[in-house]
């Protein structure tokens, strides 16, 4: 008699032909979204503000500061301090750049700036992330009601770079070489461009402190070590210039109420007209709301308490470095840079809120409504003159001296004539 042999662990309708379920559409996976989100993000910025793919020019100090220097210095410039600490990749950038014709340089530094930016929006998707709605909060950083100086120049892109620690603080810890090297990378390069790794040390800190791992602990140390060495700078340069102006409480709770719930939820008119009374109470508000978001149990607290406390350290730096004029700053293009990523933050806090169930789901999908309203609005950045770069870039390239170059917005220096090659 022959003896079948047949599996224990097997099914009797294993051996059956059973259909695989049906593929997700492409626009559904995650590649996909990512494709997706980044063509409607560029759109977004593209339709804010075309000159800035159209007619890519230098901004601010893109010229005196980090052109000039890289063309003169070399990479000296690298070690270089501005406003009192270090800026990096933004000298890195000018670096690379430098070898360039003229004419090109403000084409380099708009696309590289763009490109950093894209690659935050992109790492959004990232499986170390838990953040929800990931297409929303991708397009959150070009939707949010702001004046647009943050994106799109050299001089500004710190302000990226503190998204991108941010990312850090929120992403789970690496677990392959390469995600060790790229944190480490991330970590160091942003960390020496701008303050803000002064800002969040102690939230890596707590960071490391709470997940008690060898990799929260390596980036906690490495920006603590980027942090120190801003302050080294800050420490040794020449202090900030004080206004007259006393800080109170009061002033606090208007500028607060100003630029944030009013900036936000009103339409720019509205917020600039509403009376300061009214404004006091936003900004008490707005206070109470961040302390209960951070603090209330309840899913993903972590996630909140983190987003929370960066932007209150954005906030609160930014409230320290305008001590002395805070309420110089009455209009909402004034310095709107210092709010760019407070209001990131915030939408992705109320994009957060989508996932909650009730009243808070309704409220965080009002909310953002409110937001979409608003920039509705002011829909258009303000847009940029031309400056005619191409003019100037002939005599800089021919080794003349040339005074009185102009740039947006309204900056004018001198470049000291030297032959580039």
């Amino acid at each position: 008699m022959q003896i079948l042999k047949t599996n224990p662990y097997s099914s009797p309708l294993s051996n059956l032909d059973v259909p695989s379920s049906p593929r997700p559409p492409w626009w559904q996976s995650v590649p996909g979204q990512m494709a997706l989100s980044a063509g409607a993000f560029l759109l977004v910025l593209f339709a804010r503000r075309p000159e800035t793919f159209l007619n890519p020019q230098l901004w601010a100090e893109d010229g005196p500061i980090f052109f000039v220097q890289a063309d003169e210095f070399g990479a000296r410039a690298l070690t270089f301090s501005w406003a009192g600490y270090h800026n990096f990749l933004l000298r890195l950038i000018a670096a690379v750049s430098s070898p360039l014709d003229a004419h090109l340089v403000p084409a380099a530094y708009v696309g590289i700036s763009l490109l950093v930016l894209l690659a935050v929006v992109l790492a959004l998707f990232s499986p170390r992330l838990d953040l929800p709605a990931r297409p929303a909060c991708a397009l959150a950083i070009a939707l949010i009601p702001h004046t647009g100086e943050a994106i799109g120049n050299l001089t500004n892109l710190q302000w990226v770079c503190a998204l991108g620690l941010v990312w850090l603080l929120l992403a789970r810890d690496a677990s392959t070489m390469r995600q060790h090297v790229t944190d480490g990378i991330i970590a160091l390069v942003f960390g020496l461009t701008g303050t803000f790794s002064i800002l969040f040390a102690p939230l890596f800190a707590w960071r490391a402190w709470r997940r008690r791992t060898a990799a929260s602990l390596v980036l906690a140390v490495l920006v603590v070590i980027t942090a120190g060495v801003q302050l080294w700078t800050i420490a040794h340069s020449p202090p900030h210039p004080a206004g007259q102006e006393n800080l109170t409480v009061e002033a606090v709770a208007w500028w607060l109420g100003f630029r944030l719930p009013a900036a936000l939820f009103l339409p720019g008119d509205w917020a600039m007209q509403a009376p300061r009374g009214v404004l006091d109470v936003l900004g008490v508000l707005t206070v109470a709301t961040l302390l209960v978001t951070a603090f209330v149990p309840g899913k993903h607290r972590e996630r909140r308490l983190l987003l929370v406390a960066a932007l209150v350290a954005v906030i609160a730096a930014t409230i320290f470095r305008m001590r002395h004029e805070l309420t110089a700053f009455t209009r909402l293009n004034d310095g709107d840079r210092y709010l760019f990523i407070p209001k990131v933050l915030v939408a992705w806090l109320l994009i957060s809120g989508w996932s909650q169930a009730g009243w808070i789901r309704w409220s965080t999908l009002t909310a953002c409504g409110l937001l979409f309203l608003s920039t509705a609005t002011h829909w258009r950045y303000e847009r940029l003159p031309d400056r005619h770069w191409p003019d100037y870039a002939r005599r800089i390239e021919a080794g003349e001296r040339v005074e009185g170059i102009r740039l947006n917005p309204g900056v004018t220096f001198g470049y000291p004539g030297r032959h580039r090659r």
